[in-house]
């Protein structure tokens, strides 16, 4: 008689356990995704705090420097949350340490105060256990090598460099630069035709030829970027992550013993994959 109450009841609390833990999984991932945003955040403070005041900065500055903020951090946002990737943490810690250099070129202010200490709560949540428990601890297995995540995260942080730095190049040549960088690193990432050769060569010789427009400490960094970026995505291994995505609808063999038996039973073959 207590033999049906009994496992009622245990099932009763194994179902409460799930409930519990699905809940608990599902506050975890969204303390996480709150957390992982704090980059984004950072950069739509400073942003902000240009567009109030730009502190003698031009506004072809505070426009790379705000566009490549924004776009850095929404990477690094979008990787913490979709895939746990160590390079989307690293590319925020680095987010957050180019605000640091708008703090320096910009005067202190009330937007200024509020900036920085958003800044300072991001490196908080980036560093909090909550956060980076949810990264990963080793390369995933088939994720990128380091050497193909490298230019890409380099050509983002262009603009926010360039626009920093920049005291005297000709507008174009500044824009064609810093803007450009970002477009190579979307076509190379999406694997879009063209994207490979683009940051092998086009972007480089691209900045290398805008060197003469540029000024002297601007010129510089987009020499030294430039030569890195064409040197390390020359290794073979950037050149095996570039390749096109798998078709929609590919059919690949599976093992008859691996297949449902449902999937068997209605494709009307046995257990050895056979028509029956």
């Amino acid at each position: 008689m207590g033999h049906p109450r009994a496992r009622r009841r245990l099932d009763e609390d194994v179902g409460d356990d799930f409930e519990l833990g699905r809940r608990t999984g599902t506050l975890r991932r969204v303390k996480g995704a709150s957390l992982a945003a704090a980059p984004m955040a950072a950069a739509l403070a400073w942003t902000t705090a240009l567009m109030a005041d730009p502190g003698g900065m031009g506004s072809v500055n505070v426009l790379l420097v705000g566009l490549g903020l924004l776009g850095s951090s929404l990477v690094s946002t979008v990787g913490m949350i979709v895939v746990g990737g160590r390079w989307a943490h690293r590319l925020g810690l680095a987010a957050l340490g180019l605000t640091v250099g708008v703090a320096v070129v910009r005067p202190i202010d009330p937007w200024w105060l509020l900036a920085t200490g958003v800044t300072a709560l991001g490196v908080v949540a980036l560093a909090s256990p909550a956060l980076t428990r949810s990264i990963r601890r080793l390369p995933a297995a088939t994720g990128p090598p380091p050497r193909a995540v490298i230019p890409p995260l380099l050509l983002l942080c262009m603009p926010v460099a360039l626009g920093l730095l920049d005291d005297d190049s000709a507008v174009w040549a500044l824009l064609v630069a810093g803007l450009s960088g970002p477009l190579v690193a979307l076509l190379y990432s999406r694997v879009l035709p063209g994207g490979l050769v683009a940051m092998r060569l086009g972007w480089p010789l691209t900045t290398l030829a805008l060197t003469p427009w540029l000024d002297p400490p601007t010129a510089l960094t987009a020499v030294a970027t430039a030569v890195a970026v064409a040197v390390i995505s020359w290794h073979p291994s950037v050149a095996a992550s570039y390749h096109p995505p798998r078709e929609v609808g590919t059919v690949f063999p599976v093992p008859p013993e691996l297949t449902p038996k449902a999937v068997l039973d209605a494709a009307e073959l046995d257990d050895q994959g056979r028509a029956l």
